[in-house]
């Protein structure tokens, strides 16, 4: 359980930096969500970290744009929080890390996303997509001492609450890169894994949830 908790400590932090951005999370833009499958919202995160992210929604799933700027030099990797059932969560429709107590309750999946290394000028521009229904990216639900729930509920792809959290996997490291950009522990000391770090760890071996966009249900 003490994996679990330091999760919920590290996501407990991007929580509290997303919340405090500029726009609402679930900031919609022109019309309604459940017309325009469209959703935006600000990043906020450790260190200063700024940006924007967007999410689109469709009956056959979801896409994500994560851009960050004021990130240092290195790997970082996205992972997917996907709670189908956020009606069940603490506070419907506002899940957040105590809801992880639930886990079969909200039906929730901790999902790879992507990644790529960030190069001198700070910035990060990440895409993926998620399929309804699709159990093939890297799940930590395992690992985290919850079962797995399949992924985004087919048919679920608008009533979904969804959390889009970035890792920093730390300076680029000669023959792990590959492992950086595309697992959860890639490049990651066994301390470091789920610290809950105040201040944005920039070391070898370092690795935190250190940003995050949140996207309230669209239906």
């Amino acid at each position: 359980m003490k994996t679990l908790m330091n999760f919920g400590i590290a996501l407990l932090l991007v929580f509290a930096f997303s919340c405090s951005t500029e726009s609402e999370p679930d900031e919609l833009i022109g019309v309604s969500a459940k017309a325009s499958g469209k959703q935006m919202t600000s990043i906020g995160g450790l260190g200063g970290i700024t940006g924007t992210s967007t999410l689109h929604r469709n009956k056959n799933g979801i896409t994500v744009n994560f851009k960050a700027e004021g990130l240092h030099p290195g790997a970082y990797t996205i992972w997917w929080v996907i709670w189908n059932n956020p009606q069940d969560c603490a506070t419907p429709g506002e899940c957040n890390e105590g809801d992880f107590a639930t886990p079969v309750e909200v039906e929730v999946e901790v999902m790879y996303a992507g990644g790529h290394v960030v190069g001198k000028n700070g910035k990060g521009n990440f895409s993926a997509h998620l399929k309804a229904g699709d159990d093939s990216p890297e799940s930590m639900n395992e690992s985290f001492g919850f079962p797995s729930v399949g992924g985004l509920t087919v048919g679920n792809t608008f009533g979904a609450e969804v959390h889009v959290v970035l890792r920093t996997h730390g300076p680029v490291v000669p023959g792990l890169v590959n492992e950086q950009i595309s697992t959860y522990r890639g490049g990651c000391d066994e301390p470091f894994l789920y610290a809950p770090f105040t201040v944005y760890p920039n070391a070898i071996g370092e690795c935190a949830d250190i940003a995050a966009a949140v996207f309230a249900p669209a239906n």
